[in-house]
């Protein structure tokens, strides 16, 4: 039987200190933003047909997923180790969890920073974690992040601040998108798949309402060029 070095269970007792909130971010949206751009650019072409065709992407699913390239497959060097049975949410165990995946990965891919996803609690404790500790854990020499499920719902739930009491919830209700409580549920996120769909329809809905706004525009001054006032 393969016995573990005692290193791995062993965990080390530590005192935690408090910071001050951190606000330091940095970020390239304008190419996500270019790829948004171009679903909608595509999709305002389906929104007049009463049918839609085999090939006609109009979901935001469907057009992202049609666009993604072939997997390759590559290969790749995976360790799976045995569970650690300590209470996951303290500074203790999130600090020896990074150490261990840290000393996994230099024996694995010396050459590569480690790379580690929490839950939304978690990652809190492990951001303490790398501030504590900037020398050997810290956002230099050691990935932290969230999970891609609380990244969307941190999304949308900012979104949603910013939309509060915009009178987009109303404007659903009265679209027959959703109920009063449904649409304000989309403000915190409380059920993913329907939020992000509620986003994605008034994107397209703006979206439309922009391209009649130029229509209409450019129609208007060809009756003041044309002489022809209506």
């Amino acid at each position: 039987m393969l016995r573990y070095p005692e290193l791995y269970f062993a965990l080390t007792r530590i005192e935690a200190r408090a910071f001050p909130f951190v606000h330091n971010v940095q970020g390239h949206l304008k190419r996500a933003k270019s790829v948004e751009d171009k679903w909608i650019e595509y999709s305002l072409n389906f929104l007049t047909k009463e049918k839609l065709e085999k090939g006609d992407f109009l979901s935001w699913a469907a057009f992202h997923a049609s666009a993604q390239p072939d997997p390759t497959n590559p290969a790749a060097v995976i360790g799976l180790l045995p569970l650690f049975s300590d209470k996951a949410a303290t500074i203790a165990m999130v600090k020896h969890g990074m150490d261990i995946q840290r000393k996994i990965t230099s024996y694995l891919n010396p050459s590569q920073i480690p790379v580690m996803a929490f839950d939304q609690p978690l990652f809190a404790l492990a951001k303490h974690v790398q501030w504590s500790w900037p020398q050997t854990l810290g956002e230099k020499s050691f990935v932290v992040m969230f999970g891609g499920l609380h990244i969307e719902m941190a999304i949308w739930d900012t979104i949603g601040d910013f939309l509060d009491s915009s009178g987009w919830t109303s404007a659903l209700c009265e679209a027959g998108i959703a109920t009063s409580g449904t649409a304000d549920s989309f403000l915190k996120a409380a059920h993913l798949t329907k939020t992000r769909r509620s986003h994605q329809i008034t994107a397209l809905v703006l979206a439309k309402l922009i391209q009649q706004a130029w229509e209409n525009a450019e129609a208007m001054d060809g009756d003041f060029e044309g002489g022809d006032v209506k």
